[in-house]
């Protein structure tokens, strides 16, 4: 059993085995059943800063992993939808890896997500790198026929609307 220093003056314990809340009374944990007996260790004693640490749940401890979901929907709108897609599936399978204990089968489903939002914004980017010279070419070649024949096309259509 841990102790720990409450606000206002209270204290509070936790079982040194599962870090689950203790009553005062309590000799046994009722989470896990250890027997509550004192320690002087903080329930938690990792770094303040830096990555996430968690327990899975088979209770082993794991580094928060990202699963790129929010990028992932965002390059579907906005860059690439059929890779972005991909991305999708792979982001939302992450949580349900670390779920069920699987961390290196979460690293690696992360990074494929990763992947395939960076794929996506790639090809997104490449498109409109195609498309700003093809509707620029566009616009000038269309003035040109403007010129040359002296019709100009107001309305899009081949046909002169005056005729």
């Amino acid at each position: 059993m841990v102790q720990s220093q409450e606000p206002f003056g209270g204290s509070r314990k936790f079982c040194s085995s599962c870090g689950q809340a203790l009553e005062a009374n309590n000799r046994f944990c009722p989470s896990c059943g250890a027997e509550a007996r004192a320690t002087e260790a903080p329930p938690f004693a990792g770094p303040a800063s830096g990555p996430a640490f968690g327990t899975g749940l088979a209770g082993h401890p794991y580094a928060h992993v990202p699963n790129y979901l929010i990028q992932a929907i965002l390059v579907t709108l906005f860059c690439c939808m059929p890779f972005g897609v991909v991305a999708i599936v792979y982001a939302a399978q992450v949580n349900g890896k670390l779920a069920s204990g699987d961390h290196e089968g979460a690293v690696r489903t992360s990074r494929t997500a990763k992947t395939w939002v960076w794929v996506s914004f790639g090809v997104g980017l490449g498109l409109v790198a195609l498309w700003v010279p093809i509707a620029a070419c566009s616009t000038v070649v269309s003035r040109l026929v403007e010129n040359v024949t002296g019709f100009p096309r107001t309305n899009g259509s081949p046909v002169d609307s005056r005729w």
